[in-house]
């Protein structure tokens, strides 16, 4: 049976009642947002498709004012250009910045007397323990390594 005990680590996703009122509201607030703007760009979209499937009710709506749809077509357009533009600015800008510079590298090696800080062993014992093909540990009841053969 384990007794040792676990610390609290609340998962905020399915436990609400963690965030404060103010930020909840707040994220709801972003959410409807999101869902507004989503069904503003995605609808004409879907309209489009059921259009070009058949749909002739849609032909009142779509192509009642030619110039009008050509208008929504070319602002849509703007639109994603001006988001392909901003993507495009920002990943030149980062390309600049840190194209020279290696931040990500290999760690350190650890050497035997790291690895015998970490288990509470001496140099000795690590060198030891890592030249034997075959090893046997010895642990005390408080599982600290005590012996290697």
């Amino acid at each position: 049976m384990n007794t040792t005990q676990t610390p609290r680590i609340p998962q905020i996703i399915t436990r609400p009642d963690l965030i404060n009122s103010p930020k909840k509201e707040l994220f709801v607030a972003i959410a409807i947002a999101g869902w507004l703007v989503w069904l503003y760009v995605v609808m004409p979209v879907f309209a489009l498709i059921a259009w070009w499937f058949g749909y002739q009710r849609l032909d009142i709506f779509i192509l009642s004012n030619p110039a009008r749809t050509v208008e929504t077509i070319q602002t849509y357009a703007l639109a994603i250009l001006a988001g392909g533009a901003v993507f495009i600015i920002w990943a030149t800008y980062n390309w600049a910045r840190f194209r020279l510079s290696s931040r990500r590298g290999s760690a350190p090696l650890a050497t035997p007397g790291d690895i015998g800080l970490v288990f509470g062993l001496t140099e000795a014992q690590v060198v030891t323990a890592q030249s034997l093909k075959t090893q046997i540990y010895y642990f005390n009841d408080e599982g600290h390594i005590t012996n290697i053969t």
